[in-house]
């Protein structure tokens, strides 16, 4: 504790000091002194909380156990939720810069490359895909995919020109709505998407139709409660499903170059879009897959280059990895 603190007074004193006369410098020293605050407070809360104990309101006149409030935004509180308020108002603020190819957006855009063969291909050798649609513009006819944290549609729209139906999920009505209108521009997709405003604990809580795949893509360092995260997506689907997943290792290189040369030196992404803290450490995802049920088929390291704004499969997945899962038959 006290050297997280001696961290911060030094690096205050350095911001001040001629040494540090750069706008990077300057905005890497802010940000590693925001984060040693924000880990130095959770950590102080964390000592003064008991565990298994909640605060209740005396003087409320409810003596109903399943009784929750809800925020503004309508989803409930008082129970275990992936949703976080922060997180969601970060990309509701993107809403109008999804479908910019050359806005804050960009990287994700170019994502779809990899991710879009990377679904293609995993269904593929899961044997999901008919095999006389293999070799067809349209390999995912007949299967129904759930894109959860889909904001604008970008991955929801090239998944459907390959035939799937696909349902996209955005906790931000602001993005649901932008895709809508996106998709509703062509009519070779329109009637293959739907999008929905909630959370995947809240879609899935009455699901009839299970799905022949489950993606989360660039999601799990955005939400809460990772580990329900991954068993909902397991409840969603049918028996031989596939779960996608790309996200950020939590490591010192991904505090480096996710956070610090992608959003403050290179300014890829606006400042304060990821929280290292949030980051989903590659091994501990792959054993909450294990616990969940599911068997692991491929991890794989992927790299951007923001000079060609393109990524590439790497073996390293010190940064960026992207993992598929199978729900057993």
């Amino acid at each position: 504790m006290k050297i997280m603190k001696g961290h911060v007074t030094t690096l205050a004193f350095l911001q001040r000091s001629k040494f540090f006369i750069t706008p990077a410098i300057h905005n890497f020293c802010r940000f590693y002194s925001n984060t040693i605050e924000k880990q130095t407070q959770r950590t102080e809360q964390s000592s003064r909380t008991l565990p298994h104990t909640e605060d209740h309101d005396t003087s409320s006149s409810s003596s109903s156990s399943d009784d929750s409030s809800s925020d503004s935004d309508g989803h409930e509180q008082g129970r275990e939720s992936t949703y976080i308020e922060e997180e969601v108002s970060k990309f509701r603020a993107m809403a109008n810069m999804w479908w910019d190819p050359k806005g804050d957006a960009k990287p994700l855009h170019a994502l779809n490359r990899l991710r879009v063969s990377l679904i293609r291909d995993g269904l593929i050798h899961s044997k999901s895909v008919d095999p006389e649609q293999v070799g067809g513009p349209k390999p995912l006819a007949g299967l129904k995919i759930l894109d959860v944290g889909c904001g604008g549609g970008i991955l929801c729209e090239p998944l459907a020109r390959l035939g799937a139906s696909v349902d996209g999920l955005d906790a931000a009505e602001e993005n649901v709505a932008v895709a809508s209108l996106h998709a509703n521009r062509d009519a070779r997709i329109r009637n293959n998407i739907n999008y929905i405003c909630g959370t995947v604990e809240e879609h899935t809580k009455s699901l009839k139709d299970h799905y022949d795949a489950v993606v989360a893509s660039e999601i799990l360092e955005h939400i809460e409660a990772t580990d329900l995260f991954v068993k909902t997506c397991f409840d969603a689907l049918k028996p031989g499903g596939s779960f996608f997943v790309t996200t950020i290792n939590k490591t010192t290189v991904s505090w480096l170059g996710g956070i610090l040369i992608a959003e403050y030196a290179l300014r890829l992404l606006p400042v304060g879009t990821h929280d290292w803290n949030r980051f989903v450490p590659r091994q501990e995802l792959l054993f909450m897959l294990e616990k969940n049920g599911f068997a692991t088929r491929l991890v794989h390291g992927m790299a951007y280059n923001p000079l060609a704004s393109d990524w590439l499969w790497i073996k390293s997945s010190s940064i960026n990895y992207a993992v598929h899962a199978v729900k057993p038959a």
